[in-house]
């Protein structure tokens, strides 16, 4: 399989593009009639192998994309992009949906062989599982099911989104269910976000102690770095200057031994230990949550982390894996 982009033309319906690499940027994958703009691809196909074998297999409510048997990307035909500039997508999805397709014609596809096999139903379907070790940030697949609930191996780290804990299913940033337990002071290992830096969009963890009860909130960005009632200082030129040129970045921010550190890949690019009634108070942080994130930003699941039943793949619905 070449790292040029497949296209196959359906008739009567739709066109069909997809790369046989993963792009930085996640311009992988696009069905005309559904999508505003590419998607990403959940994992790196085939781990970068030169031989994949792609299937699309068609449902009467969504088509799935695989390669290799990972599934790689999904779209169900009733729930298509809205955008203003692409007023018909939701009709043309349905009507794609339900189209009798009885052509393909293939495009830049020279040197390729299609071959038909029994249609794979969806709970057939893998998930990705490990990426490897060389992935940037930015391009990090989710710990990813299918809305069939795919079944995903227990393998860690798992990549999953910033689940935003401010909405009124998760009571506004109050129900447990929508944390992560960690073991934020004794640990070495922080919470670690891959993320778009700027100056205007902050970043925020909120901290709870064991009883559920919040201790504070832990913020910041290009412009500034802010821990409730302990902590607000300008950025310093080394962490701004260590962010990704394009794309997101992975940092890391550790409260170990009530040291608070921002990290990006491992070195310490800011560090502040808290004065003895400032440790005193964030020493109780045993729980976590995101604060008004998007779904596009991850975080890592280690293995010693216990996340809520609501920190998901697609964070119980509020992130919908085929967007």
């Amino acid at each position: 399989s070449s790292g040029i982009n497949a296209e196959w033309l359906l008739r009567p319906g739709g066109r069909l593009v997809w790369n046989t690499i993963k792009y930085d940027r996640g311009f992988d994958v696009s069905i005309e009639e559904c999508n505003a703009n590419y998607k990403a691809y959940r994992s790196f196909p085939g781990n970068g192998e030169n031989e994949q074998i792609w299937a699309w297999n068609f449902f009467d409510d969504l088509v799935l994309l695989t390669c290799n048997d990972d599934l790689q990307y999904s779209q169900l035909w009733d729930k298509a992009d809205v955008n203003p500039r692409k007023p018909d997508l939701p009709e043309n999805c349905a009507a794609l949906g339900a189209a009798d397709v009885d052509r393909i014609i293939f495009r830049h596809m020279s040197g390729e062989y299609i071959r038909a096999v029994p249609k794979e139903q969806p709970d057939e379907i893998r998930a990705p599982t490990t990426p490897p070790a060389t992935t940037p940030a930015s391009t990090r697949p989710l710990a990813t099911t299918h809305a069939a609930s795919t079944p995903v191996p227990d393998i860690f780290p798992k990549y999953y989104p910033t689940c935003n804990c401010w909405t009124r299913e998760c009571g506004y940033c109050s129900k447990m269910e929508c944390t992560v337990k960690h073991d934020l002071i004794g640990s070495e290992q922080g919470v670690k976000v891959s993320s778009v830096l700027n100056r205007k969009e902050l970043n925020t963890i909120v901290l709870y102690d064991e009883e559920g009860e919040q201790v504070g909130k832990f913020k910041w960005n290009m412009k500034g770095i802010y821990l409730d009632g302990c902590i607000a200082c300008r950025t310093p030129w080394r962490l701004r200057r260590a962010k990704a040129a394009e794309g997101a970045t992975e940092w890391e921010f550790t409260l170990t031994d009530g040291i608070v550190r921002i990290k990006i890949d491992g070195e310490v690019l800011y560090e502040s230990r808290l004065r003895a009634e400032c440790a005193g108070v964030y020493r109780r942080a045993t729980r976590f949550a995101f604060y008004n994130m998007a779904c596009e930003n991850t975080f890592t699941l280690i293995e010693e982390m216990e996340p809520g039943s609501s920190v998901t793949a697609d964070c119980a619905g509020a992130c919908p894996l085929d967007q």
